[in-house]
């Protein structure tokens, strides 16, 4: 396994004492995206102080078997789960145990222990000024050498991001260059409002992709709308007609949805199941919006988080800023506000009509400048128009997007097609009805 994108290796603090065996983990899936950031109220009324807290950690584990033949860890201590205001650091320690037969030796490719996030993701909860040796490498050994029934101690910081929410930290012990090792160090950093106020709870998660022959599915309805809007005073053509919901209307929706209990996921949430069979709430439910129109911002937005939704944005960069669309700011107060932002190209061109490179330029670059503008990372992609090509299926991985959306319905999504995951979109002038026949296909 080679070490991807690792930044200028920051030596952290090490410590070897006396071993002590453990006991695997419950296993927890990665990360949950955030719940919706409060409301501030419209009356004046004296701030409150945002204070932040620590956890109970987890105490050292019960002996468990040692020096199994190669390498082999489990997780032995761990500092407790922060809760932080918006932008504030922790520092968290987390102990592994060597249970195998093999020793750690610091600065030697092949043989020196990582704390890596799980499955080499990326994570918002860390970033070039807080310490971590690469994107997705939380800490190295600091100690020259751990040894079979020793313990490693890795320090490293997190940094709570600007949105309240539930962000969790999946980490593994990695042997760099030769392999991952057992054990998860879960860790769950809870960020409160600018205000104090803690998040919403976590949804219940208790639905599970099925498995067949190794490629998991689960139906998720992903609808797909583009503008939430009045008509426009003037004559509007057929397609505008077509691709309008009125505000009433998509209240009208929404109303419904929340009675039939549906809960929405973004588009990480859906990834994670798929990649990892990480469990969704009872009758999951994507609301996805193209182009990035400005009534996204002053319609939809309002409306998905007076009933509890969050909705995931398609943004097509090169409209942002011009009349009639979303502004910069905008595009970062649909993150600030809890939603989902991802990537719509650079320009609403057809990827089926465009060659490899140009493919590339319309994903790459978007992706950094909309990471570049929400301050997360932007990692998956509709395509425009919905047209795709074989070519696009390889452009995407290169730009590093993780999973993709096409048009022509259907609800049960598969990691065997993650980069052509499933829509359905949602018809203008046709009131609730057109939620029910999308949700049909």
């Amino acid at each position: 396994m080679v070490m991807a994108g690792l930044c200028t290796l920051l030596v952290l603090s090490s410590f070897l004492y006396g071993a002590r065996p453990a006991t695997a983990l419950e296993d927890l899936f990665d990360r949950a995206d955030s719940a919706s950031v409060t409301t501030p109220p419209t009356e004046i009324v004296p701030a409150r102080p945002c204070v932040d807290e620590t956890g109970p950690g987890i105490e050292p584990i019960a002996p468990a078997a040692l020096g199994l033949p190669g390498y082999h860890a489990a997780l032995y201590a761990r500092s407790g789960n922060p809760i932080l205001c918006p932008g504030s650091s922790a520092t968290e320690t987390v102990g592994i145990l060597n249970t195998g037969s093999y020793g750690w030796y610091a600065n030697r490719f092949g043989a020196t222990a990582y704390l890596g996030i799980s499955g080499d993701k990326t994570s918002v909860l860390g970033d070039e000024g807080i310490g971590w040796v690469g994107k997705n490498r939380v800490a190295v050994q600091g100690t020259d050498y751990v040894g079979p029934g020793q313990v490693a101690w890795f320090t490293f910081k997190v940094r709570a991001p600007q949105r309240a929410g539930i962000y969790r930290l999946a980490m593994k012990p990695v042997i760099e260059g030769t392999q991952w090792l057992e054990d998860e160090a879960s860790l769950s950093v809870t960020v409160k409002s600018a205000e104090g106020e803690l998040p919403a709870p976590e949804v219940e998660r208790t639905y599970y992709p099925a498995i067949v022959n190794g490629v998991r599915t689960i139906r998720v309805p992903s609808m797909m709308y583009h503008y939430v809007d009045w008509l426009p005073a003037e004559t509007p053509d057929r397609f505008r007609i077509d691709l309008t919901v009125s505000p009433k209307d998509f209240e009208d929706q929404l109303t419904w949805l929340k009675a039939q209990g549906y809960t929405t996921v973004t588009t990480s949430q859906l990834w994670w199941t798929l990649d990892q069979g990480a469990p969704l709430p009872a009758k999951p439910i994507q609301l996805t919006f193209d182009d990035g129109y400005v009534s996204h911002y002053t319609f939809a937005m309002p409306l998905l988080k007076k009933y509890g939704f969050t909705g995931t944005f398609f943004v097509t960069a090169n409209l942002v800023g011009r009349a009639g669309y979303l502004t910069k700011d905008q595009v970062r107060g649909l993150v600030d506000g809890g939603m989902d932002v991802q990537s719509h190209a650079v320009d609403h061109y057809p990827m089926s009509a465009l060659p490899l490179a140009t493919q590339q330029y319309q994903m790459c670059v978007s992706r950094r400048i909309l990471s570049e503008w929400t301050g997360t990372d932007v990692r998956h992609f509709a395509f425009p128009s919905g047209d795709y090509n074989a070519t696009s299926l390889v452009a995407l991985p290169s730009c590093g997007y993780l999973s993709s959306y096409k048009k022509a319905g259907g609800s049960v999504q598969s990691s065997d097609a993650m980069f052509t995951l499933q829509r359905s979109r949602v018809r203008g002038q046709a009131g609730l009805a057109a939620l029910l026949t999308a949700l049909k296909d």
